[in-house]
Formats: structure tokens, sequence, C-alpha cells
């Protein structure tokens, strides 16, 4: 049976190490990966009429974080699933539902990296670490200064 994880993510490649980690310590058992991005609705009558979760990720997504992806599904067949997801809401109630939705057996969040908030954007791991999935913590050296061609060619070691 596979194991389904969340990630939350900023579309860095770095934050993307949290899941490497996960499939190094994982390398018999299959694993599903949702990654989420947590962003505010906003409020404007239109904007919600013509909601689109398919195009606020993609507004995000950059080309490194596309291949890092790639180089991480190809590095490790043990991943058969990875979809990215918009979380914008913020309390327990809807963690617990979007949990129970996407059927997370764990959430695994990183130690020490800080993800980088938009101006709509909010830090999921408090609203997470409330829920009754149980929490890991991974932790990998930082490298602040680092391009994000860099943290790709990372991946790679």
């Amino acid at each position: 049976m596979a194991k389904n994880i969340l990630i939350p993510i900023d579309f860095c490649v770095a934050s993307l190490n949290t899941l490497r980690l996960v499939l190094e310590e994982n390398k018999t058992e299959e694993i599903h990966a949702t990654l989420v991005f947590a962003e505010y609705l906003n409020d404007s009558e239109l904007d919600l009429l013509f909601y689109s979760s398919e195009r606020i990720i993609a507004k995000h997504m950059t080309n490194e974080f596309k291949e890092a992806l790639e180089v991480l599904k190809n590095r490790y067949t043990t991943l058969k699933e990875v979809d990215i997801k918009h979380l914008h809401g913020n309390n327990k109630a809807y963690a617990k539902n979007f949990l129970s939705a996407n059927k997370i057996n764990e959430i695994h969040l990183p130690k020490t990296y800080k993800l980088k908030i938009t101006n709509r954007g909010f830090n999921p791991e408090a609203m997470l670490r409330k829920t009754y999935i149980p929490v890991f913590e991974k932790e990998w050296e930082q490298y602040l200064n680092k391009s994000e061609q860099e943290h790709l060619i990372a991946l790679f070691n």
C-alpha cells in the first residue's frame, strides 16, 4: 500500500528538499506526494467567480521548480504520484477535511527552512500540526545564498 504524504512548498527548488529526504528514507515503499501551496483567495467577486487552482499554481510555477520535480520523479522510482494543490483555508476544520479528502497518512515539514510567503500567502504549518495526522520534521543543510539553478544541481547529489 502506498504512503500518502503532504509537504508544504513555496515553489522554490529548496522547498523540495523535504520531499527528497522522505524519498531517501523510503526506498522500498511507494510514495504519493501532495505538495501544498498556501495562499488566501482574493476577495473580489469576479476573481472568486473565475477561481481556478490550476491558474494560481501555474502563476507561481517556475521552470526550475518543474525541472526539480522531474529530477525527483526520474531518480526515485518509489515516487508514484505528485500532486500540487492550493490551500486557501487556514483553520483546523478546513485542514482536517483537506487531509481526509486527499487520504494523507503523514505530514512532512521542513525543520529550519522557512517558506517564502507571498502577499496573500500564509504558512500552513501551525494549522497542519493541529490535525490528527502524524507530523515529521526534516532538516537539511541550507544554502541561503544559492540560486535556484544551484539548488536544482544539489538535488542530483
